[in-house]
This record gives structure tokens, C-alpha cells and sequence, in this order.
């Protein structure tokens, strides 16, 4: 099995490269369009020769599930820093292609004003609270002149556990206040509200955000498990990365992810949070 720890600077990917973190980012998937029901925004008009682009594409997810609605026409292009998890079996599709590109760099020329669509998703645990605005700037500069930003994310600290009356979670709780303290240390501490703002000073049009809270009941477990999982592997990849004060072992994050999975099941708690989806247009 390969592993493959993130890079240590700018843009920094705050979990582990391995087969796990393909299988988590597949749920986590499934389970945010659940809840959002779209690919593409309702109000993005579609034509036959669209370019789209994914930044922070992963495994490509998003990609796959577009590439079986639109026409074979349009151009699909992934970007991400790393091509560790990119489901490299999508590429046999004429009009899908994947890209290295640090969202904190500025894109090729050869990119630059072409695409009708970008797509990005989480990239909270990636990006530095400072790095936002530089990010936001190198993607709207892809977009063609009527074109589209969305972006998904979410503020990791948002995320709560709930239990019954009476009821303590203890060990989910002790996990999460290590993850939080170990994110703001290594300033990940995204005000995702803020990035409406950011959309707006990047010179996008009719930008509006909208709040999704993960609520069905039927997909509990696997929010549970990505939340558990999202943790563990974050806790991981900061561990080999940095010295850490409250971890001083891989079993340690093992013997805490055990415990939370003991409280989701023996005690009724279980994980909730929001994500955000915020959306603007290139001035045509």
C-alpha cells in the first residue's frame, strides 16, 4: 500500500495520500450530494461545449458523476496538487483529463480565461487562513469571461458532537479537541463566512452563498464515519509532519478513533455540521 504524506508548505494537505483517505473521500462525496441534490448550480445555464474545471479534485468524484450528464462534448479538466488519489481509469474518456496544479500558484497560460465552470470542494484543511484570497484570485483567473465559481467547504470547527440528555460523550469530544487545537496551530482556521467576501473583492458578479446542514437521518453512520475518519487521518499526516503536544504516537490517534467509534455506537451521540456552497459569475 502506498502512502503518501503531504507537502510541508504552502497549500498543505492536512491528511494522508493512501488508499483509506480514496475510500473516506469517496463517502464524504456520496454524502454532501445527498444533501445538495446538484452538480452543477441551478442557475449556471448549460450549452454543449462547455469547459469545466475541478480544483482539488481528488479523486475525481465529482468529475465521474458530471462526465455521465453532460454531453461528451464539453471538457472536463481535474487539478489538484498531488495525483496520489486521481482514479486514473477516468482518463480513458476522450474529454476528461487530469492536471498537477497548487490552487496557491497561478495556472499555465494555456488555461487561463478558458473555462466556463470551476468547480472547487474542500479545501479547508488544505489552505492556511491567509492563503484564501490568493486561491480565490488564481481560479476566478480561469474562468472566461459569464463564467461560474462555485466552491463547497465547510469550517472544520463547526462540527459538533450530539448525544442524549444526560449523556457525555467523552472520548468524541477529547478527539475533537485535539484535531481543533492541532488545525489552529498549523492555522487552519478558515472563516469560511468570509469567503463570500473574497468572491466579491475578486471582482465576481451576482455571488451569493447558501448553507447546507447535514441532516438526514439515514446517513448518520457515515457522517459519523468520515467525521471519525477525517480526524484520525488529519491527526496522522500532522503527526509526521509536526511535533504535536498532545500526540505522541500513531497508536495514540488509533486508540482515539476506537474510543469514538465506541460512543457513536454504545451512547447515541452522533457528529453534525454545515457546508457552504458559495457561487459567483465572471463579469462578461
Amino acid at each position: 500500500m502506498t502512502v503518501t504524506v503531504p507537502n510541508n508548505g504552502p497549500g498543505e494537505y492536512l491528511l494522508v495520500r493512501d488508499a483509506a483517505e480514496k475510500e473516506r473521500l469517496e463517502m464524504q462525496f456520496r454524502l454532501w450530494q445527498s444533501h445538495l441534490g446538484y452538480l452543477l448550480h441551478p442557475t449556471i445555464e448549460q450549452h454543449e461545449h462547455m469547459r469545466i474545471a475541478d480544483v482539488g479534485t481528488g479523486t475525481g468524484a465529482w468529475l465521474r458523476e458530471l462526465a455521465a450528464v453532460v454531453p461528451e462534448t464539453c471538457q472536463l479538466d481535474g487539478f489538484d496538487i498531488s495525483d496520489d488519489l486521481f482514479d486514473k481509469s477516468l482518463t480513458q474518456r476522450t474529454n476528461l483529463s487530469f492536471h498537477l496544479q497548487n490552487v496557491l500558484q497561478p495556472f499555465p497560460e494555456e488555461f487561463v480565461g478558458k473555462y466556463d465552470v470551476v468547480n472547487v470542494r474542500l479545501l479547508a484543511v488544505a489552505l492556511s487562513s491567509n492563503e484564501w484570497p490568493t486561491a480565490v484570485r488564481n481560479v476566478v483567473a480561469l474562468l472566461r469571461p459569464g463564467g461560474h465559481l462555485q466552491w463547497s467547504d465547510c469550517a472544520p470547527q463547526g462540527c459538533v458532537v450530539k448525544a442524549p440528555p444526560g449523556v457525555t460523550p467523552t472520548r468524541a469530544i477529547r478527539m475533537m479537541e485535539v484535531f481543533y487545537k492541532t488545525l489552529d496551530s498549523l492555522g487552519k482556521t478558515p472563516e469560511i463566512h468570509n469567503l463570500l467576501g473574497i468572491f466579491q473583492k475578486s471582482e465576481l458578479v451576482s455571488c451569493k452563498m447558501e448553507t447546507i446542514e447535514l441532516d438526514k437521518p439515514e446517513m448518520r453512520d457515515e457522517l459519523n464515519l468520515t467525521i471519525t475518519n477525517v480526524m484520525a487521518h488529519g491527526l496522522t499526516a500532522s503527526f509526521r509532519l509536526h511535533k504535536l503536544e498532545d500526540i505522541q504516537s500513531e497508536q495514540q490517534i488509533a486508540d482515539l478513533r476506537d474510543g469514538v467509534l465506541e460512543d457513536l455506537r454504545t451512547i447515541g451521540c452522533y457528529f453534525s455540521y454545515s457546508f457552504y456552497l458559495v457561487i459567483g459569475q465572471k463579469p462578461l
